[in-house]
């Protein structure tokens, strides 16, 4: 029972991974080609992270090809600047990806 559920463990990480990657790839397609101001004035990645409240290095792991395990604070603090909502951005990730990711 306990390697069978060491086996589900390996599953689900390895979902959750696909996922990950999947929604940073997103999101660096999205929005982390140019970087702009509310003004719509092309700006610094440093500049855009401050604007985001996160930081250049996190803007970085998310323009990774594998991605990382992007926090949804992470997520909400770059739409919030973006001015782009939650479900607006998720029923576009789901458009793109399918509703079953990864399965």
């Amino acid at each position: 029972m306990i390697y069978k559920h060491m086996q589900d463990k390996e599953i689900f990480n390895k979902k959750n991974a696909l996922l990950n990657k999947r929604l940073c790839n997103f999101i660096a397609t999205k929005f982390l080609r140019i970087y702009y101001d509310q003004e719509n004035n092309i700006i610094s990645q440093n500049n855009y992270a401050k604007l985001c409240g996160i930081t250049s290095s996190t803007i970085s792991k998310l323009k990774l090809p594998d991605g990382y395990d992007v926090p949804m604070s992470t997520i909400y603090n770059i739409l919030r600047h973006e001015r782009y909502s939650l479900e607006k951005f998720f029923k576009e990730f789901e458009d793109e990806n399918g509703m079953n990711i990864p399965n």
